[in-house]
């Protein structure tokens, strides 16, 4: 029991670990539901799907915006030496790129919480039954430890995982 209290407090202590927030508001889906191979099987990098029951994506911590996709549904954010993709569906090709209102751009920094895109919900839900968002870790070797929330539902200001970078 105290080394797990240690452990917690640990977090507390070092600048480095990073507390990454939920990019979306709704309920997570298990990564075996998933029906894209490259998240399901963590090819990337760790991740977590979102059935989404709201139409913003937000920063999910301090950082740079490294990249952004054609389509305005996926983005990059540098985090130290880590990389978190951001993705609202996982099916562009379906997907008209005027459903998707882009904020910010390629080089912004973000602050957590800043609204990093807007979208049709109701619209994506009707192209594609499956209309996921989806935050991946990108894998890095010097990546030490992360861990998901078990929550079944999670909201804006939910710590989905601490980063150590």
């Amino acid at each position: 029991m105290f080394k797990n209290i240690g452990k917690l407090f640990s977090y507390l202590d070092y600048p480095n670990v990073k507390r990454i927030k939920s990019p979306f508001e709704g309920n997570i889906l298990p990564s075996d539901l998933i029906k894209n191979s490259i998240i399901s099987n963590n090819i990337i990098g760790p991740s977590v799907a979102v059935l989404p029951t709201s139409d913003t994506l937000r920063a999910p911590c301090d950082g740079v915006i490294k990249a952004v996709s054609e389509k305005n549904n996926a983005l990059i954010i540098e985090v130290g030496k880590v990389e978190l993709l951001l993705n609202a569906g996982l099916n562009p090709k379906k997907y008209p790129a005027e459903l998707f209102d882009l904020k910010i751009r390629k080089g912004d920094r973000v602050t957590t919480g800043t609204p990093l895109l807007s979208f049709n919900i109701d619209m994506l839900n009707q192209i594609d039954q499956c209309f996921l968002c989806v935050l991946t870790v990108r894998q890095v070797k010097t990546l030490r430890s992360y861990s998901f929330t078990s929550d079944k539902k999670v909201f804006f200001d939910t710590v989905l995982f601490k980063l150590n970078t």
